[in-house]
């Protein structure tokens, strides 16, 4: 398995790197919180990769991608006849993934069923096939990522409490992309290598121009949404309608305005603190003399 890392210079990211390399080398259950497109995969990764596991399996399962009816057979395994189209014996993710890490995405899907088996899972460390009557020990680690609200979902009923209590103990917090602008030049040039090697192009830069208008995007979608524009940049040599014509969001020109402060109007200094090249910075305030 290749070596991933969370790219991200900013004071917000070094952190989650700190914690993960932390929570990596303890043996217990983690929950990775966040938004859609953070890096939350990423981050699993990254605590299976520098774990004692490391060497051992990485199973990873989205549960929204389960298919209707299947998601026990996927997580548990089946016999031979166990259900229409069984046709022979398969073991499940649980299996898989002993002795490493079953990385369980969408955590906030699993159906009630499920959510009876991954307690028992964590309670006994046991798993049993559908269709069959023995136990079968398993020694993972889980680590369970969810973009809702699970304590809100429990409040509802659509989570089982006693599952939500083994998981409140070590917590990873993935941020949005707005809440580190400044990592969006890193990550942008990163996905720009990144896409042209795989395509055979040649990479065309990112000029000022352009890197300003990513830095004006809210994405929504964070640094998947990120990932996407650049490979739109790569195919049609321009960023898309949706990013050139978004309007920067307030926090970014706050902490930008704050940067000029702190250094007296040096923008060399402004984006050195912000984590930006010296024209970005000259971008936007050209950006706002335009627009006055």
């Amino acid at each position: 398995m290749n070596a991933v890392v969370l790219l991200g210079r900013s004071t917000i990211m070094q952190r989650v790197r700190d914690q993960i390399a932390l929570l990596a080398r303890l043996p217990w259950h983690v929950r990775i919180e966040g938004p859609t497109g953070t890096g939350k995969n990423v981050a699993a990764r990254m605590l299976h990769q520098l774990s004692v596991r490391a060497l051992h399996p990485f199973i990873c399962c989205s549960l929204a991608m389960l298919p209707d009816g299947l998601e026990l057979s996927e997580l548990v395994g089946h016999r031979r006849g166990a259900f229409t189209g069984a046709f022979e014996d398969r073991a499940g993710a649980f299996e898989a993934a002993h002795t490493g890490t079953l990385f369980l995405d969408e955590i906030g899907t699993a159906s009630p069923q499920a959510q009876r088996y991954l307690l028992r899972l964590v309670d006994e460390r046991v798993t049993r096939r559908l269709g069959e009557y023995r136990d079968r020990p398993v020694d993972v680690r889980l680590i369970f990522a969810t973009n809702v609200d699970l304590e809100e979902a429990a409040r509802r009923g659509e989570f089982r409490d006693d599952l939500l209590a083994r998981m409140r103990v070590l917590i990873i917090k993935m941020p949005a992309l707005a809440e580190h602008p400044e990592d969006i030049p890193e990550l942008a040039e990163h996905f720009l290598t990144q896409k042209c090697r795989e395509a055979d192009r040649r990479v065309p830069p990112l000029g000022a121009e352009a890197m300003g208008q990513l830095m004006a995007f809210a994405w929504p979608g964070n640094v998947r949404d990120l990932e996407s524009a650049v490979e739109h940049y790569i195919a049609f040599g321009r960023l898309s309608d949706t990013i050139t014509r978004a309007p920067r969001p307030d926090d970014w020109r706050d902490r930008l305005d704050e940067a000029l402060r702190r250094h007296r109007g040096n923008r060399s200094r402004a984006a050195q603190e912000l984590g930006v090249c010296r024209q970005t910075v000259h971008e936007e305030l050209r950006r706002r003399l335009n627009s006055a």
